[in-house]
């Protein structure tokens, strides 16, 4: 064909061309697979090398840590890290461990905050380094973010956001008593047993008289008495005394002083001697029923110890210092003169010469004048009368009291007549 030649070079050309292409091509893809799998292999080397160090535990991302962390936060720093929901260990959040420490460290009413909801607890061990006590944390897994949200609004809104032992230091530690701050304490269980004892007992006082006796208790006594309430329900007059004689074992004046005033026979009878040196030591005000109980302690089988201060408070009554080295004997013809003294037994020994004594020979007694015949007196019971009181007005024992009606205990009933029975008391 006579258009061959100039075909020809153009095809010729078209497939050096296309040659020429398709090796570039060739060589352009070789390249980029060249690069991309260099890239891969790095970075898969990259990858692997720190795995063995990302997985290892972060120290400062533990249970422990974090609690030994926020033990040293103040409430309202705590209360800021309850929206952290970072999770730590065992599937607890930062937030499950700041509401810990609120609870457990803070004394937060959470059953207040969620209006009385039961909630899961669980504890886990905590101790201090610095220490080595082991305590159990309580802890509450599950809380929903709405609960938080609760939570978090009672402890902005709420003035005293606690529980009863966290009111109960608030008093304690509180130079001025804050009047909202004794409202909150009134409205606990544990206030409302003690005052319920006391009216029920029959001691009439100010809620403010009751917080400034128990402030000189501590809480867990408190505590465990209003359970022991839950569970005896026993409201009765000598529930009320051993209650405040409890108190003496923490030199609480005010306990002494009214149990002083309510039952001082009960004093005498009831208390082992360091309570009843601890209330002759507390009571320095001068009046008629610490001079009767100083004196049935002077002829009470006690201790000498008992005596020796019984006694002081006797000569403390006349202003006179008390003789030293102390005599029993003395303090007793002195106080109670009527009283047949182991010292005038002694005396009617030696008037028999020893020579005419014999082996055994009886004492001679001292011929006693025979009362004159008195009438019996009775006694019509008055409301809010106790046998302490009439047995004061007829300078009589209660046990004599009780013996001459066969009273099987010292409950009185209103209009009922007793018969008070002749003698004398010390």
């Amino acid at each position: 064909m006579s258009y061959s030649d100039p075909w020809m070079k153009k095809a010729k050309w078209l497939t050096q061309a296309l040659i020429l292409s398709g090796t570039l091509n060739i060589g352009l893809v070789s390249t980029f697979v060249y690069f991309v799998l260099q890239e891969k292999q790095s970075a898969i080397s990259f990858d692997l090398k720190p795995l063995t160090s990302a997985l290892a535990p972060n120290p400062h991302l533990t249970n422990k840590f974090l609690v030994l962390s926020y033990s040293t936060l103040s409430f309202s720093e705590l209360l800021l890290r309850l929206e952290d929901k970072e999770l730590v260990e065992e599937g607890y959040a930062k937030r499950d461990l700041a509401l810990a420490c609120l609870v457990n460290f803070h004394h937060f009413n959470l059953e207040g905050a969620l209006g009385g909801l039961l909630i899961q607890q669980r504890t886990i061990k905590f101790s201090h380094d610095e220490g080595g006590e082991i305590i159990d944390l309580a802890i509450f897994p599950g809380l929903a973010d709405y609960q938080f949200q609760a939570i978090a609004q009672f402890a902005k809104t709420e003035k005293w956001p606690y529980t009863s032992e966290g009111l109960f230091f608030e008093i304690k530690r509180a130079p001025v008593l804050d009047p909202t701050l004794l409202e909150a304490f009134y409205l606990t269980p544990e206030f409302h047993s003690v005052a319920t004892l006391f009216t029920r007992g029959g001691l009439n006082v100010a809620k403010e008289e009751i917080i400034a006796l128990l402030k000189e208790g501590d809480f867990q006594f408190l505590e465990a008495f209003t359970k022991e309430q839950k569970t005896a329900q026993d409201l009765s007059p000598n529930r009320l005394k051993a209650f405040l004689a409890s108190y003496l074992n923490v030199h609480s004046k005010k306990a002494a002083s009214w149990l002083l005033a309510i039952d001082p026979e009960f004093m005498c009878k009831r208390l082992d001697d360091a309570q009843t040196l601890e209330a002759l030591s507390l009571v320095t005000e001068k009046t008629k029923a610490l001079e009767a109980f100083a004196k049935e302690l002077l002829i009470s089988p006690r201790s000498d110890a008992v005596w020796k201060k019984a006694a002081s408070v006797l000569y403390s009554f006349g202003g006179q210092p008390m003789p030293e080295p102390y005599d029993h004997n003395t303090s007793l013809a002195k106080f109670c003169p009527h009283l047949v003294t182991p010292k005038k037994i002694e005396q009617v020994v030696q008037v028999i010469p020893a020579k005419k004594m014999p082996e055994k020979i009886p004492l001679k007694k001292e011929k006693e004048k025979e009362p004159a015949p008195v009438a019996k007196k009775i006694h019509t019971i008055q409301e809010g009368e106790n046998l302490w009181k009439i047995a004061r007005k007829y300078k009589v024992s209660i046990e004599a009291i009780m013996k001459a009606n066969r009273l099987e205990s010292d409950k009185l009933k209103p209009g009922r007549k007793l018969e008070i029975p002749q003698g004398s008391r010390c």
